[in-house]
């Protein structure tokens, strides 16, 4: 019989890129986002309700820090994917399909149509209600200044790995993350910003385990480092 992984669970997911930054060059960036999952499993089939808690982003250089509010991943809500589990020998594996999902804009395709590029876009909508365009990230370059980002992005993400029991999963992340500038409070942070993936598949990675019910996503933000060893 499958494992069963249905009840409350705390995920952090790891995403590894290199960027070109403007003023400091080539950095890897690492971007660490726990979310809270309520898993409801039918078999082999797994409804999960997803809610993002926090997200802290390591920029690879004091140079620069990006903060993401958390007006953004409030924004979110609660978010329904399905999952599934599949016989690998003599164990199992959890495997979430790949999903598209796009923020800041209303996109007729969201998988294709190419993200907008202007703040008057009719696509592009106030997401986190904090009466700017698109998604806000803070963003601060040391001895320069900085200030609020407007953004759009296209995320895609596929999780597979192992069982390692019913109280933890562990695996790789598959992904792309396309985000358009639409505009800044500083001309400075208007400039674009190249990324492209870390071509070591090990550095983006997932870590779930299982949490108290009880256990509210405020807390998560807090633990987050200990619960996972990070």
């Amino acid at each position: 019989a499958p494992p069963d992984l249905s009840g409350s669970w705390a995920m952090v997911q790891v995403t590894s890129d290199y960027v070109e930054y403007p003023f400091a060059g080539r950095r890897k960036r690492t971007t660490y986002l726990m979310l809270r999952l309520e898993i409801d499993q039918s078999g082999t089939s797994l409804l999960i309700r997803e809610t993002h808690c926090s997200a802290y982003v390591d920029d690879g250089t004091d140079f620069v820090a990006t903060e993401i509010p958390g007006a953004f991943l409030r924004s979110i809500g609660e978010v329904e994917r399905t999952a599934s589990l599949h016989r690998d020998g003599s164990g199992w594996r959890f495997v979430y399909p790949w999903g598209v999902t796009v923020h800041g804009a209303v996109l007729e395709d969201p998988a294709r149509d190419p993200l907008p590029t202007d703040a008057e876009d009719p696509r592009v909508f106030d997401q986190d209600e904090d009466g700017k365009p698109g998604i806000t990230v803070r963003v601060t370059i040391l001895g320069l200044g900085g200030g609020e980002v407007y953004a759009v992005q296209r995320l895609t993400k596929h999780l597979e790995g192992p069982v390692i029991s019913e109280d933890r999963l562990e695996g790789l992340i598959d992904w792309t993350n396309e985000q358009v500038i639409i505009d800044a409070q500083e001309e400075l942070l208007k400039m674009d910003v190249r990324a492209e993936a870390d071509p070591v598949a090990e550095n983006s990675r997932f870590v779930a385990v299982r949490v108290p019910a009880d256990l509210p996503c405020v807390e998560l933000a807090v633990i987050w480092r200990v619960l996972f060893g990070l």
